[in-house]
């Protein structure tokens, strides 16, 4: 059996039977201290599962699979390139004709209990706009470099890793479309919870795999022009720390339309895919998007 369908196979079984286990166990919502330290060691799962095939294959763990070090352009690209993508879904979604601008972080209500909303609109009422904003690029950008890529190298070791190395030979388009569907798939037990979809968890996951198969065309094109998967870790960190900042100055719309994971930012990341298909092809003259992943 091809190393690439193990690890699917075991990535799914592993990681869906202990979040079936949460749940019986009482975790019924995407929300609260419980679930962000649950879904923290979800995300180091594929890690796991990489190291424990690597180990049955006798192989040397986390070897082989992109962790250089070696530091060069494409690492800064790889913390800009989410939050100029975030920032554009804002923008796209201010041309819907339901949904407006408002400083009053009414879109904190459908991802926070009513308390908390109510405690971070108050905290932040005094801020201006624009200050906040600023100020939660930087915290996003050291995020993302830090805390965030940690864990986020905990899935990127298995997607963008493992994965995309065992599928060497086969063309980025066809291996984007393979990796962004287990990826999103495999967050079906947080999105049925309510992660990133809670006014709509069921059409969520769906919109889940959606969102990872137009979020993994970019990545694996960082991750081969970086040569390194801790790109991937910066991208996904990055990410993750800046995604709700346009929900919450969002009325309006909902949340299969808003955001990055809205369609708003479905538009963004197939826009996003574009300028990199566009700048390999006529910049850098590589053609990565066309041809079959080599070495990297």
């Amino acid at each position: 059996m091809p190393k690439s369908i193990q690890f699917i196979i075991l990535i799914c079984a592993v990681s869906w039977t202990i979040a079936g286990v949460a749940i019986l166990l009482g975790l019924h919502e995407a929300k609260g201290l419980i679930y962000t330290v649950f879904a923290s060691g979800y995300m180091l799962l594929p890690a796991a599962c990489v190291i424990l095939l690597q180990i049955i294959h006798k192989e040397k763990p986390l070897h082989h699979l992109g962790l250089s070090f070696r530091l060069n352009g494409w690492f800064l690209v790889a913390g800009i390139v989410p939050i100029v993508t975030v920032f554009l879904a804002f923008g796209i979604n201010l041309l819907f004709p339901d949904v407006s601008f408002s400083a009053g972080f009414e879109g904190l209500l459908p991802f926070l209990t009513e308390e908390q909303a109510a405690a971070a609109a108050e905290q932040f009422a005094e801020i201006p706009p624009v200050v906040f904003i600023l100020a939660q690029i930087v915290n996003a950008l050291i995020a993302g470099y830090t805390i965030n890529a940690f864990f986020a190298l905990g899935e990127e070791i298995g997607w963008r890793g493992y994965l995309l190395k065992a599928l060497r030979g086969k063309k980025l388009l066809p291996v984007s479309l393979l990796i962004g569907i287990v990826w999103g798939l495999w967050h079906f037990p947080l999105i049925l919870l309510g992660h990133n979809y809670p006014q709509h968890p069921v059409a969520g996951v769906g919109m889940m795999v959606i969102f990872c198969i137009l979020l993994t065309p970019t990545m694996i094109y960082i991750v081969i022009k970086s040569k390194s998967v801790l790109t991937a870790a910066i991208f996904h960190g990055t990410l993750n720390a800046i995604s709700g900042i346009s929900l919450l100055f969002l009325v309006g719309g909902n949340d299969l339309t808003n955001g990055i994971t809205g369609i708003a930012g479905f538009a963004a990341l197939l826009l996003m895919n574009l300028a990199f298909c566009l700048y390999d092809k006529y910049f850098s003259k590589e053609n990565i998007f066309t041809k079959a992943i080599g070495e990297y």
